[in-house]
């Protein structure tokens, strides 16, 4: 780490144009709560990101929270990645889901830094949790909720990916060590894994997060990570909260802590773009989210019976977790 960056506060994110508006609003609650004392540095990594959201977000910074675009090419990870298994959840396909597990290589001036996904408000300064003491651990990271709300995908985890489900965090909230990221070479353990297993998996960054961090990984109070939850722990003083999967405020009404949301949305400059994503969401829209749920429960238990997973491969052959 270098001077000019051992005071700064690094922050990621990724996103497309469609995810630009929901950014927004995490910008809006991170500024909100920021100390003067402290300097913020929100790094958004894209890659067709107009010009317009750009100039747009970076408008929502201050003296204090700068914001920045770093412009990733697909191309680059493509020559480094199995092309055709950039799989995300749901089947849905983009690379954009496996930058958190580039930033520790592409940015070697970082010793430390946050990982946020977009559709999170946070109602505290983002530092507390950046000056979380890892305690030699690689990251830390929250329980994944939604995953122990089902059977399916609590099987999922402790059979497929081998993880107890009491342990299967959820990657949109990381606190990272990039130095002992970079020390223990994660990147390219990371892309021996996937060149030569093939995983198929339901959530391609987050498990293999877990399986190759699992014995180094502090976990969260959930308060950091607070999703829509059935069977869950109900928090009711959430430090971040995470509009995960289909809990979306800006799709449904009457989601979980939806107000912290409707609080930065009200002073977006994408208000107008939000109420009209809401306004036109239909019956039809709300009924396919159902059927992606349905969907991720029926895949979840069908890879329990593939003969690679996770698991296995590492009851082989000890290769998959540092």
């Amino acid at each position: 780490m270098n001077n000019l960056t051992k005071n700064e506060i690094p922050i990621f994110f990724s996103i497309n144009d469609q995810y630009a508006p929901y950014l927004s609003v995490a910008i809006l609650s991170i500024v909100d709560h920021a100390s003067s004392e402290n300097h913020y540095r929100i790094i958004v990594l894209e890659q067709d990101l107009s010009e317009q959201n750009k100039h747009i977000l970076s408008q929502l910074g201050n003296d204090n929270v700068k914001v920045t675009f770093t412009k990733i090419k697909d191309e680059d990870l493509q020559k480094r990645m199995a092309g055709e298994h950039t799989k995300l959840k749901g089947d849905y396909f983009t690379l954009t889901i496996y930058y958190r597990l580039f930033i520790a290589e592409m940015f070697p001036q970082y010793d430390k830094a946050l990982y946020l996904d977009a559709d999170i408000v946070c109602n505290t300064d983002i530092a507390d949790l950046y000056h979380i003491d890892l305690k030699g651990n690689f990251l830390a990271a929250a329980h994944d909720t939604f995953a122990a709300d089902y059977p399916q995908t609590t099987t999922y985890a402790e059979k497929v990916i081998g993880i107890p489900i009491d342990h299967y965090f959820n990657s949109g909230i990381l606190l990272l060590d990039l130095k002992k990221l970079r020390d223990h070479h994660f990147t390219d353990h990371f892309l021996n894994l996937l060149n030569k297993y093939h995983f198929d998996i339901m959530a391609p960054d987050q498990d293999y997060l877990n399986v190759i961090c699992r014995n180094h990984t502090l976990g969260l109070p959930q308060k950091w990570n607070t999703m829509p939850t059935i069977h869950g722990e109900q928090v009711t003083d959430p430090k971040i909260v995470h509009y995960a999967l289909f809990g979306k405020p800006w799709h449904y009404d009457h989601v979980a802590n939806e107000k912290y949301f409707w609080h930065y949305a009200k002073h977006s400059p994408y208000l107008e773009c939000i109420n009209q994503e809401k306004s036109k969401f239909s019956a039809a829209d709300a009924e396919s989210d159902h059927r992606h749920v349905r969907y991720l429960q029926r895949k979840a238990l069908t890879l329990v019976d593939n003969p690679i997973t996770f698991k296995k491969i590492q009851e082989k052959t000890g290769e998959v977790s540092l």
